[in-house]
């Protein structure tokens, strides 16, 4: 559906003459992690599914990589090789 409307949205703004640049690369999502919130979750994990993510036995939260390195957690060596 983001697709969609970023092309129509391109077609547009080139029918109408539009001269500012778009830059199609550009990510549109913030960049979000997974925490285990435990006394003892020290890793943020890019992938939900990752097994170093799977010993969780409390909440999993998905929180932005900025926030989750405030929170002092470090990248999982298993996502992040």
């Amino acid at each position: 559906m983001k697709r969609i409307i970023l092309i129509l949205s391109i077609i547009a703004s080139i029918s109408v003459g539009n001269t500012t640049p778009i830059n199609i690369h550009a990510r549109t999502r913030v960049d979000s992690v997974y925490i285990c919130v435990s006394a003892t979750g020290h890793k943020y994990h890019d992938n939900r599914d990752c097994h170093g993510l799977a010993r969780c036995t409390h909440e999993i939260r998905k929180v932005s990589k900025a926030q989750a390195i405030k929170m002092g957690y470090s990248a999982c060596k298993i996502c992040y090789k």
